[in-house]
């Protein structure tokens, strides 16, 4: 047939017939709104460079850096001692046991990092703080270019940034130990990428290497491949990814299980046997794991404090509203076809990994740490961000804004070694971090400078440290990794008591008002401090004030403020004792302006109320010294005299009139 005679016939009428009425024949015309897609997918990203969503989730690291700013960053301490002391002393070099650790075998966490970065951890560690940050950064714009292909960019934007806005995730780029955090999530941002470009070698590589840094990348193995929307199409090939991601994990466990068997790894404070924890109900558990996961996320402490419930209640007032006005929508479209959206699909499968990720914390009850929320992290906020952008946009800025200001609600570091730890329902948080870290750098610093080197085996002593810190140091390690030497050791000041004639090169004592806050005391004269307590306590109080004489002219150093208000304190007692009132009283003030905390400068001036018939002084004096050392047997005979005199007193005083 020609093209004139197809046209011809085209434009001819058509043929007559009886007309059937619309309503039996012809469908009824669709509804507009019907005919709108629920959901327009995203336009494709732009180009790396010209994307602004891409450079805010990679900055999103700066407000993290900023908050913790003044912090000794890098600085290792405690556990990280044993990873050095290993590289730096250990004959053999292998990867199938805890490389320092007596818990766990994190190969790349552990041996491969520190073998690779313990140099720096120890010459600049600030460098290898900058290096976690970049760390960050590269895993919040990888996790943003995978969710971009299903998400609008603030979407993915924030859910790539999630953790960023936690205050806990400052322990990720400020304490080395703390890469098995930032590995696992380095490691997994890198296999959801390479299962959205559905590579699977890649993915399996970077899911080992996950697993290699911290066990609950076991997550990653079981939900990668069903991401909604992403990553291998069809129920055939997310089984076969599956199946492999299940063989890698099983081969992973074995050898887990297996070398944490041989190496004789436990977990600690036995966890794994203590008859508190098993008796705890495994819902209870997992409560308290995602309980303290939500907190932790929204930069709350486990305890409660003022901020703790406006910021809660807010945050369930905006889920709430959100969650009304998408259950409000499925009335219309139905409930199949809401979960059609991406937005809620991808919420509903980040629900599952934060849940997921909540049951891995289950074996570490009830020692808490917030910077365990960072894995779950990502799925909360997959979760959060679909729920509110499925809502209304508005909704994913005002969570965006209530976590900004809870974030900066936050304590920031502390500017000087506090005595007593903060108390804020965690085991380590980054209050306590920075506590500890900073006492590191003041140890190391004034060792240094006062023994640039010491001679193999010297021993150093240690006085009046900060309240449960003395673990910090990892026993001896600390000190043999900082002169690199095995045979170095710490003294503590109860064993040099008893053995004050065991050679020390030098005591390590903490300054808890003034800096530096650790100061140089000489061995020579603190052996002369005490030979002059044991002259006080035979009741040769002329002997005790030469000794204290002697232990004043052998420290040089005057920074040490606490070992000198101990000197003049003492002085001040023995002065009470050989009835010199005013030149006791006057050493006491000063022993006390060395050194608020002074006890000895306190029982002088509780023994001079005494004497004086000031009882009611005199205890609260005496109260004093008993709460801060409650073995001071001098000062607790005192105020047991001081009470009966005062006991004496009232029988002989008569009684008021009516």
């Amino acid at each position: 047939m020609s093209k004139r005679r197809a046209a011809q016939r085209a434009q001819a009428p058509r043929a007559a017939g009886p007309r059937v009425p619309a309503s039996k024949s012809a469908p009824k015309a669709a509804p507009k709104s019907a005919l709108r897609p629920t959901h327009e997918p995203p336009a494709p990203p732009p180009p790396l460079y010209r994307d602004r969503w891409a450079w805010l989730s990679a900055l999103s690291v700066l407000p993290l850096v900023i908050h913790a700013l003044g912090a000794p960053l890098g600085e290792a301490v405690a556990e990280d001692f044993d990873f050095l002391h290993r590289v730096l002393f250990s004959k053999t070099h292998t990867l199938l046991d805890g490389g320092g650790s007596t818990a766990f075998w994190r190969p790349v966490a552990h041996q491969l990092y520190y073998e690779t970065f313990g140099g720096l951890i120890l010459s600049h560690p600030g460098v290898l703080a900058t290096l976690h940050v970049l760390m960050l950064a590269l895993a919040s714009l990888l996790l943003y270019r995978s969710f971009r292909l299903a998400w609008p960019g603030p979407a993915a934007m924030v859910v790539a940034s999630f953790p960023l806005l936690s205050e806990s995730t400052r322990t990720v780029i400020s304490w080395p130990s703390h890469f098995v955090e930032l590995g696992v999530w380095l490691f997994t941002a890198i296999a959801i990428h390479e299962t959205i470009a559905r590579r699977l070698w890649s993915t399996l590589l970077a899911v080992l290497a996950a697993l290699l840094c911290k066990e609950v990348a076991v997550v990653a193995a079981v939900m990668l491949p069903w991401m909604p929307g992403l990553g291998p199409r069809g129920i055939k090939s997310r089984l076969r990814w599956q199946a492999a991601l299940a063989v890698l994990t099983g081969a992973w466990a074995y050898a887990y299980v297996t070398i944490r068997h041989h190496a004789h790894l436990a977990l600690p404070h036995q966890l794994e046997t203590r008859a508190d924890v098993v008796a705890t109900p495994l819902l209870a558990r997992l409560w308290w794991a995602a309980a303290n996961s939500v907190r932790a996320l929204f930069s709350l402490p486990a305890v409660e404090t003022p901020w703790v419930r406006p910021v809660m209640i807010a945050a369930a007032v905006l889920f709430g509203l959100a969650l009304l006005i998408v259950l409000a929508r499925a009335r219309r479209v139905g409930l199949m076809g809401l979960a059609r959206r991406p937005y809620l699909a991808l919420s509903a499968w980040g629900l599952a990994w934060f849940i997921a990720a909540s049951v891995t914390l289950v074996p570490i009850f009830p020692i808490w740490a917030p910077n365990r929320s960072g894995y779950g992290s990502l799925g909360f906020g997959a979760f959060a961000a679909g729920l509110a952008s499925a809502a209304h946009p508005v909704f994913l800025a005002a969570l965006v804004a209530l976590r900004f200001t809870a974030f900066a609600l936050s304590p920031g570091p502390p500017g000087i070694i506090v005595d007593k730890a903060p108390q804020q329902g965690a085991f380590m948080d980054f209050e306590r971090l920075v506590r500890l870290q900073r006492l590191m750098r003041e140890t190391r610093i004034m060792l240094k400078a006062s023994f640039p080197t010491l001679p193999r085996g010297s021993a150093v002593g240690q006085h009046y440290l900060p309240r449960l810190s003395e673990y910090a140091y990892g026993g001896s390690k600390a000190l043999q990794v900082w002169y690199r030497d095995s045979t170095m050791r710490w003294v503590r000041y109860a064993d040099f008591i008893t053995n004050p004639r065991q050679p020390l090169a030098v005591i390590a004592e903490f300054q808890p008002h003034t800096k530096p806050q650790m100061a140089p005391v000489n061995a020579d004269a603190m052996r002369a401090f005490l030979a002059a307590l044991d002259s006080m306590n035979n009741q040769k109080f002329a002997a005790g004030l030469r000794g204290l004489a002697r232990a004043e002219s052998l420290q040089s150093d005057t920074n040490a403020r606490v070992f000198r208000g101990e000197i003049w304190g003492e002085r001040a007692s023995c002065l009470v004792f050989m009835l010199r009132p005013n030149e006791a009283k006057d050493w006491a003030v000063r022993g006390t302006a060395l050194w608020p905390e002074n006890v000895y400068a306190q029982f002088a001036l509780g023994c001079l109320a005494y004497q004086h018939g000031e009882f009611e002084s005199a205890v609260a004096k005496l109260d004093s010294v008993l709460r801060f050392s409650s073995t001071y047997s001098a000062a607790r005979e005192v105020r047991k005299r001081v009470l009966e005199a005062m006991a004496e007193r009232d029988r002989r005083q008569p009684p008021s009139p009516p």
